[in-house]
Parts: C-alpha cells; structure tokens; sequence
C-alpha cells in the first residue's frame, strides 16, 4: 500500500489522518472547553458550529475526510507529479495530471470495492446516492492534497 520512501509513506499518512481527526473534533466540539471564548467574549458557540460547512451534522464528510486523510498517499513513489509526467511513468500516462492522487484514489477504492470489504461498505453508506458522495468527497478531499 504505501512505499517505503522519506515522506509519503504510512507514518506520514497516520500523522494526517490523527491531524484532520484532531480538526474535526475541534469543528464539532461546541463545548466551553475548546478554547474559543475568553473572558468576557459572546461567542455563540452552537452558532459557530452552524458555520462549519455542515460537517458538524454529517458523518459521512466526517468519515470521507479521515478516510481520505489515510489513502491520500498510498503507494506515492515518492516524488513529485511533475517529474512523474517528466518521466512518462505508467500513471502519468493513465492520469495526466494529480498522477499520484489519482493512482492513490484508485487503489484504495479498489480495495474498498473487493469483496473482502463488504461488511465496512455496508457501514459506510446505505444508498447509491450515498455512495456517489462518498465517493465525490473522497476524490475532492485527495485531490486537496495536490500542492
């Protein structure tokens, strides 16, 4: 799944991933504790949790966005895209451009789609529709992550 090389490998992806968990915990916490009112402020906090784009209330992004964070570089050979489509590797000439985003995306909803993970799908989403966004919020949020 992932290569062994200096950074885009599964120590890098597991740092992501406890990252954007650590993040979506502090978009939906809307408790007094999460640092956001000092004294004296009328900082809504329910309020504020009404502006994060509807992730506080969808655990589907939710879990798109984790499940992202931990695909997001699986099997990258380490180097950037340009010099991926400088070389004409195999995956430059399948995608064209986010080479190892999209070889990322490609692979893992391989696996996912297997027969061995039917029981996590089940858990995943219930409809094609579901499905559809699960899978349009995954490739979007890897997509991101072409910088």
């Amino acid at each position: 799944m992932y290569q062994d090389n200096p950074f885009h490998n599964f120590e890098h992806a597991s740092h992501v991933t406890a990252s954007v968990k650590k993040l979506l915990t502090r978009i939906v916490n809307v408790d007094d504790g999460n640092g956001l009112s000092t004294q004296g402020d009328k900082i809504d906090l329910v309020d504020m949790a009404g502006h994060s784009y509807g992730i506080t209330s969808d655990p589907l992004t939710q879990f798109s966005v984790v499940f992202s964070a931990i695909i997001h570089d699986m099997d990258h050979p380490g180097v950037p895209n340009v010099q991926l489509v400088k070389e004409k590797t195999r995956n430059a000439q399948i995608f064209k451009k986010s080479v190892a985003e999209q070889n990322s995306v490609e692979l893992a909803w391989s696996m996912l789609m297997s027969d061995e993970y039917g029981a996590l799908r089940a858990c995943i989403y219930h409809t094609e529709a579901d499905l559809r966004r699960f899978r349009q919020l995954v490739v979007n949020t890897v997509m991101a992550t072409d910088i």
